[in-house]
């Protein structure tokens, strides 16, 4: 994402990972206006996960290209590239970038230029590649567990390490089933989606119903339900029981609260928040109260 600071409610952060050649930046975006930015990338891989938000993006030889979260987008270039980035007003955008120059590519993975490229592009004839597609579950996951990361010091260098290598791995191994984003909603249908979400988060312990929510955002129950998966890459259900996961998660790494009370705060038996809980962040609720 941006390379240089941008004047915005910036919640991001970057480190630079166990080899000095990966780096991975993640956070927050949001712009009281909208905002142009363009980003100087060096030879490389680069990898965006959007897991929240949308934004246009255009290369220096295309033209401009939507992403709308939960999606990827990957480009690999044998030669310095920029990127212009549009980003709208008030709508936050929940990222990470993982970048790899080209020569630990080469010397610390041994992988081979051509090959990467075909396989990210399997047409190109030409010095760059790029992909766009849908994130999946699985890429959201490792998405959340990097934005989540409850280590500090040396090891969550090593976790951040690990996490990032093994996303930018499934993001190539899936290029073959990747599918283009589908076009973003229109800019008052956007502004509906976004309320409701805001909304949802300042109302999560008591969220109000859907044909509430569709009225308190200016919009029907039907389209509401349609664009925020559309939009959000889940129902408006589910969205809510993803984000009382996360606070449930912060809290009980931070050792503020029990198992049974994060299962209660989520609206889940003790037995089916275990489950649920294991399936989004590879660790059980316990297992989190021990760390």
């Amino acid at each position: 994402m941006p390379s240089q600071p941008l004047s915005s409610n910036d919640a991001s952060w970057q480190l630079p990972l166990a080899t000095p050649r990966l780096a991975l930046s993640a956070g927050t975006l949001s712009f009281a206006e909208p905002t142009h930015s363009i980003e100087h990338n060096e030879a490389g891989l680069k990898l965006v996960l959007v897991l929240e938000g949308q934004l246009d993006y255009q290369l220096q030889s295309g033209a401009a290209v939507g992403v709308a979260g939960p999606a990827f987008h990957i480009s690999l270039s044998d030669t310095p590239f920029a990127v212009s980035h549009r980003y709208a007003a008030r709508q936050p955008l929940q990222y990470l970038s993982v970048r790899m120059p080209m020569e630990a590519l080469r010397d610390t993975f041994g992988a081979e230029l051509g090959a990467l490229a075909r396989r990210i592009a399997p047409a190109t004839r030409q010095a760059m590649a790029t992909a766009n597609g849908r994130a999946g579950k699985a890429l959201q996951v490792l998405g959340r567990q990097i934005m989540l990361c409850p280590l500090a010091g040396p090891l969550r260098q090593l976790y951040l390490s690990g996490k990032a290598l093994e996303l930018t791995a499934a993001v190539m191994d899936g290029l073959t089933d990747a599918r283009p984003p589908t076009a973003a909603p229109g800019a008052r249908q956007l502004r509906s989606l976004q309320q409701a979400r805001d909304i949802l988060l300042q109302r999560l312990h008591a969220p109000p119903t859907l044909p509430e929510l569709a009225r308190l955002a200016g919009t029907n129950a039907s389209t509401l339900s349609q664009g925020f998966r559309q939009l959000f890459g889940t129902s408006v259900f589910a969205y809510v029981r993803q984000q009382r996961l996360e606070l449930a998660y912060r809290m009980l790494a931070a050792g503020n609260i029990s198992v049974a009370d994060a299962a209660h705060a989520c609206g889940y038996t003790d037995s089916h928040f275990s489950k649920v809980f294991r399936q989004r962040y590879g660790v059980s609720p316990s297992d989190m109260r021990c760390a």
